[in-house]
């Protein structure tokens, strides 16, 4: 799946469905299959989420809605004098946000573009592109094809809508891309474009070993 938000937003991804456990000591439970600091406040059913050094709670991870939040469930200052809780005790009680963003959440691995309200265009010179300039992602408009492209993880999207539905678009991509100019702001994409020379240099790169030493303790 790939989401898209118009506004400050964030994905929240489960491998598969939600899963709660224990935290010793306290009446929370804490989601145990994402990489989020998530907790669950038994007895009253909120849930907790962190979010940079802020914290948002909703009664309803699905559905929403998500707001910050302005008291925290109680045990979350009891957390246990453990190194793996001890990034979150640092923003117990943190600092609260002024609005919430959209948070996505998924069950399975997904892509979340966002951008700063509807989307601006800048032309690429040479080339029937427009790349979307208030947004982090690689997101592109072929003004030939009226289709986004998007770039998440070496791989090519299309859609005719930033809502979708998205498809596969790495083994057809428009010859356009291979025209970019490897000085322009998103030159760096040349490296997922088949066939160019920065694509070609990745590929070597990625084929040479790399060795790295880790302390067994």
């Amino acid at each position: 799946p790939i989401f898209y938000s118009d506004r400050p937003a964030i994905l929240v991804i489960f491998l598969g469905e939600p899963k709660f456990k224990p935290v010793q000591g306290t009446d929370l439970l804490f989601a145990a299959n994402t990489n989020w600091d998530l907790f669950l406040e038994v007895g009253t059913g909120r849930y907790y989420l962190l979010n940079g050094e802020g914290w948002l709670t909703t009664q309803d991870i699905q559905k929403g809605p998500w707001e910050p939040a302005r008291q925290l469930a109680p045990d979350l200052s009891k957390l246990p004098d453990d190194p793996n809780w001890a990034d979150v005790k640092k923003r117990v009680p943190g600092t609260p946000s002024a609005t919430a963003p959209v948070v996505i959440v998924s069950q399975q691995p997904a892509e979340l573009i966002v951008t700063d309200g509807q989307p601006a265009f800048a032309p690429i010179s040479g080339t029937r592109l427009l790349y979307v300039t208030n947004s982090e992602d690689d997101l592109f408009l072929h003004s030939g094809e009226a289709n986004y492209y998007f770039l998440a993880a070496g791989r090519w999207f299309r859609s005719k809508k930033l809502e979708g539905p998205w498809s596969a678009a790495s083994k057809d991509l428009p010859p356009d891309f291979a025209s970019i100019p490897e000085g322009h702001a998103k030159g760096d994409v040349l490296a997922s474009v088949p066939h160019t020379p920065q694509a070609e240099e990745a590929v070597i790169q990625a084929t040479i070993p790399k060795t790295a030493t880790v302390k067994r303790n």
